[in-house]
């Protein structure tokens, strides 16, 4: 739409809507269950849940190289492996590059440019590791400038990455309150508030574009739904309609998976991915499936060298 148009008023409303609305990023096509959900933006937080050994480190990893723009990506368990990561962008880059060439719309020399392209993708990607929630809520808010810049550059961010989100669950939970007037609470709730809190500023520092927020979580079973669960009553009172919500999903997908965080974070998040795995003779299977929303299709996978490889069970 050129300026002009605009000024004179002969934009139409699908122009409009296009210039002004939530932009859909768009997605890898080695993850077809991040495919589903054809209008996630911006706007959205997804949650990536499931037990460990499930993959969810690795759906961040596969997710991060569809995404057309700068990255955010915390840290918080330590799982990050950058051989791995640049081992998927080296994979996917050759076969972007190759599936070109035999279309006719490459060169054969040009194929040697990889190593370039490796290094933008690498560019475009700022990793922090953190060893606190205190440390967490700095560094949210030191991204602050790197948004700023890069909005001045005209390279903005699209992504946000948590990995993972409950990775100090107790040791907030365990430390005393400090609450008061000038005296921030370092408890579960006043810290999940302050990084909550943090992660909307940065959207609102990401308009027109948005920053679509990706968090992995650890799941936790119980062998009940009982309300005599010690662990989960210091928490019963705040998360009491969202958590209900919650095991309604866990009963639909067969399993028995309370929900921890607190009530703050369940609100923020707008998607639930739930992930898991099984052994079926020597190789391992991994299963996608939305609950929030709902949706029939769940994906089965392995993963390989080159990331996800679907099966057609």
């Amino acid at each position: 739409m050129e300026v002009e148009e605009w000024v004179m008023g002969h934009e139409t409303a699908q122009n409009m809507l296009r210039r002004i609305g939530p932009r859909t990023t768009g997605l890898a096509p080695l993850v077809p269950a991040l495919q589903r959900i054809v209008n996630l933006h911006g706007r959205h937080v997804v949650e990536v849940a499931g037990a460990s050994g499930s993959a969810k480190s690795e759906f961040l990893l596969q997710g991060y190289d569809g995404w057309d723009g700068g990255v955010l990506w915390f840290d918080l368990d330590g799982h990050f492996d950058v051989l791995r990561l640049v081992r998927l962008l080296q994979a996917h880059i050759h076969q972007e590059a190759r599936r070109r060439y035999e279309e006719g719309n490459e060169e054969e020399d040009e194929m040697e440019d990889g190593e370039q392209v490796l290094e933008t993708c690498m560019e475009r990607f700022f990793y922090t590791r953190c060893y606190s929630s205190l440390e967490f809520i700095s560094a949210l808010k030191s991204s602050r400038n790197h948004l700023l810049r890069a909005q001045t550059c005209g390279k903005g961010f699209r992504i946000l990455v948590i990995d993972s989100i409950a990775a100090f669950y107790w040791l907030d939970r365990s430390a005393p309150f400090k609450g008061g007037a000038g005296n921030p609470s370092l408890s579960l709730q006043g810290a999940m508030q302050a990084v909550v809190r943090e992660l909307k500023e940065l959207r609102k520092l990401s308009q027109p574009t948005g920053l679509l927020v990706m968090a992995s979580k650890c799941n936790i079973y119980s062998s009940n739904f009982s309300d005599t669960n010690d662990w989960a009553s210091g928490l019963r009172k705040d998360n009491r309609q969202v958590d209900s919500a919650h095991e309604k999903d866990s009963r639909r997908s067969g399993l028995q998976q309370r929900e921890f965080m607190p009530a703050v974070w369940q609100e923020f998040i707008t998607h639930r991915l739930l992930l898991q795995s099984k052994v079926d003779g020597t190789e391992t299977l991994f299963s996608a499936e939305w609950l929030r929303p709902a949706l029939l299709n769940v994906d089965e996978f392995t993963i390989n060298d080159t990331g996800f490889m679907l099966t057609n069970r």
